[in-house]
């Protein structure tokens, strides 16, 4: 079983054939995802080596940061059904007399990763409008209402 692995480990054309297959489906995402990956790792070096550089601290602050994002997030997508049941009574005839989809009104204040295309899908007249009111208007009115006008003011 242990010769397997270093058989395994030693064997370069597996090695070759993924960074073949990482680099043909590259992606701004990736890149972007790799640096990160760099940096953590260099801060992860310096805090063993004894915060030498003070990368370490920031590798602390980061992943003393992940708990409170986390929670905040998870509790914002798990929030979006209930958002739903509570507003629908409300919004719907609003929106509906407006002549809007009632699907708007969630990205409006919610942006699509933060369960505003939940809520859109849960409040939509159609799957169409639920997705074009969930992913469009979600990634350019939500973000801004949740946290470049909030970041703007402080």
């Amino acid at each position: 079983m242990f010769q397997e692995l270093l058989d395994n480990l030693t064997n370069v054309g597996v090695f070759t054939s993924s960074v073949q297959e990482w680099v043909s489906t590259l992606s701004i995402n990736k890149v972007i995802i790799f640096i990160m990956m760099i940096f953590m790792i260099v801060g992860a070096i310096d805090k063993i080596r004894g915060n030498k550089l003070g990368y370490g601290e920031q590798f602390d602050e980061g992943f003393n940061a992940m708990g409170p994002l986390a929670a905040a997030m998870a509790g914002v997508v798990a929030a979006a059904p209930v958002l739903a049941i509570i507003l629908k009574p409300i919004i719907v005839p609003i929106y509906t007399l407006l002549g809007a989809d009632p699907s708007m009104f969630a990205t409006t204040l919610l942006a699509c990763d933060m369960g505003g295309y939940p809520l859109a899908m849960q409040m939509a007249g159609s799957e169409a409008v639920g997705n074009f009111s969930g992913l469009i208007l979600g990634t350019m009115m939500g973000p801004t209402i949740v946290f470049t006008i909030p970041v703007a003011l402080s």
